[in-house]
C-alpha cells in the first residue's frame, strides 16, 4: 500500500489536487456557501480600513528609525545571529521594495507597502496569507482547496474551545481570508487561536507572564495571545530586522493602546520587562535577556529550517533564560544545502530539545495544523512534522 501511494502522490499534479479539491468542497462544505465567503475575503479591504490619526502616521518613521539601527548593529554580530544563506536570497529576491523604502526613509512608500502586507510578495510563507492571495490569482480552482484548509483548523480548534468559539484577526495589511462571522478570517489565525489557548491555559497561574517568541514573522501569534487575554502579559518577539517591520507595524496598528519597545528605542532591560506589552527586537538582542525571565519560549516552524549552529546557539540562551516552558513545532526531515562551498545542515525538530536535567519533555505529537501540500511533502521526506513541550525542572544555576 505504501508503495502505491508514493505513485498516487507522485501523479498528483496542481489542478488534480484542485479537482480533488472541489470534490471534498462538494461533499463537505457547499453547504455553507464558504466560496461566496472567501470572495468577500478577498476583496480590497484598505478603503474600509480607518487608520489615519496622528498616532497611527509617527508608526513609519519609529519603524525607519529602529530598523536602520538594527541594521547598522547587525553588521558587527556573532555567526550564529547572522542572516542565513537562504533567507538572505529571500531578502535580495522578495523584500527589495520594503528595503529601498527603509533605507531611502521614504515613510511614504512604506506606509503604502505595508498597508497591502498581506497581498505582497514579501510576504509569501509568512503565513499571512501572500501565499493564498497570488495561488488564488494563478489558479481559480485554488480556492476549494483554500476553503476545505480553513474549516479543517476550525473544526480542530472548535474542539479545544468548544462551542462556536470567537476568531478575531485586524483587517490591517489587507488580509486575506474567509469572511466568517462578520470578519475575515485568514486560514493562520485559526491557528494562532489554537495555540493561544494552550498557551494562556499553561501560564493560567502566573502573575505578568512573560512570553518570548524567536522567529514571530508577521505578529499574527503575538497578536491573537494578546488579544484574548485580560491579564498583564509582557511579549517579547525576536526576529531579523525586515520581519520585525512587519509585525512592528502590524502590532503597533493594531494595537496602539500597548506600550512597545522598539530597537534603539531604550535598553532590554531584563528588571523592567514589565513596564512594557510589547518589545520587538532584533534576533541578536537575545543574549541581553537575564537568566529565567521568561516563563514560555515559543518557535513556529522556523528553527528546522535554520543552520543547526544557529540553532544550537538559541537553545543554549533558551536554557539560561527559560524558567517555565519551551515550546516548538518544527519538522524532523534533514537537508543539507551550501553556502560558499560550506555545507550546512539544519537540525530536525526532535533534536531541537533543551538539556534533560533541566528540563522534561511534557509531550511531542504530530503538528495538528498541516496544509495538504506539507503533508505530501514530509511524506516524499519520510518525515513528520511535530509539536513539542519542555518543562523546566532545575534552574539554571543548579550544576550536574
Amino acid at each position: 500500500m505504501s508503495n502505491l501511494l508514493k505513485k498516487v502522490f507522485k501523479l498528483l499534479s496542481p489542478i488534480s489536487l484542485s479537482i480533488f479539491s472541489v470534490m471534498i468542497y462538494i461533499f463537505k462544505y457547499r453547504k455553507f456557501k464558504a466560496i461566496l465567503s472567501v470572495k468577500k475575503g478577498l476583496k480590497d479591504h484598505r478603503p474600509g480600513v480607518t487608520t489615519g490619526d496622528t498616532r497611527y502616521i509617527t508608526i513609519f518613521k519609529r519603524l525607519v528609525d529602529s530598523y536602520n539601527k538594527a541594521k547598522a548593529e547587525q553588521e558587527n554580530i556573532d555567526q550564529p545571529y547572522r542572516v542565513g544563506h537562504m533567507w538572505q536570497g529571500i531578502l535580495d529576491d522578495r523584500f527589495v521594495d520594503l528595503v529601498t523604502s527603509l533605507r531611502n526613509k521614504d515613510t511614504v512608500k512604506l506606509q503604502a507597502l505595508l498597508e497591502n502586507f498581506h497581498r505582497e510578495g514579501f510576504t509569501l510563507y509568512s503565513g499571512g496569507g501572500s501565499e493564498d492571495y497570488y495561488a488564488m490569482k494563478k489558479n481559480p480552482l485554488y480556492k476549494y482547496q483554500f476553503v476545505n484548509t480553513w474549516y479543517k483548523y476550525y473544526n480542530i480548534y472548535k474542539e479545544v474551545a468548544g462551542g462556536h468559539p470567537l476568531l478575531t484577526y485586524p483587517l490591517l495589511g489587507n488580509s486575506v481570508g474567509l469572511y466568517h462571522d462578520g470578519q475575515i478570517i485568514p486560514i493562520e489565525a485559526v491557528r494562532y487561536h489554537y495555540y493561544a489557548t494552550e498557551i494562556l491555559s499553561l501560564l493560567r497561574g502566573v502573575n505578568n507572564p512573560v512570553i518570548c517568541e524567536i522567529g514571530g514573522g508577521l505578529g499574527g501569534q503575538t497578536y491573537t495571545i494578546l488579544s484574548n487575554s485580560d491579564r498583564a502579559i509582557t511579549y517579547i518577539l525576536l526576529d531579523i530586522p525586515e520581519m520585525l517591520v512587519i509585525s512592528s507595524y502590524f502590532l503597533m496598528a493594531a494595537l496602539p493602546e500597548k506600550k512597545f519597545l522598539l530597537y534603539g528605542g531604550g535598553p532590554l532591560d531584563s528588571g523592567k520587562l514589565d513596564q512594557y506589552d510589547i518589545i520587538l527586537m532584533p534576533n541578536f538582542m537575545l543574549p541581553q535577556l537575564g537568566d529565567e525571565t521568561v516563563d514560555l519560549f515559543f518557535n513556529a516552524c522556523s528553527f528546522s529550517e535554520m543552520d543547526s549552529v544557529t540553532v544550537e546557539e538559541y537553545i543554549r540562551q533558551i536554557e539560561r533564560i527559560c524558567r517555565r516552558y519551551f515550546m516548538h513545532i518544527n519538522h524532523n526531515a534533514k537537508f543539507v544545502w551550501y553556502d560558499e562551498g560550506k555545507e550546512i545542515v539544519n537540525m530536525p525538530g526532535s533534536q531541537i530539545r533543551p538539556d534533560p536535567w533541566r528540563f522534561k519533555k511534557i509531550y511531542q505529537h504530530p503538528r495538528v495544523f498541516a496544509r495538504l501540500g506539507d503533508k505530501i511533502f514530509y511524506y516524499y521526506h519520510k518525515a513528520g512534522h511535530f509539536a513539542f513541550l519542555y518543562e523546566r525542572i532545575r534552574p539554571a544555576s543548579c550544576q550536574t
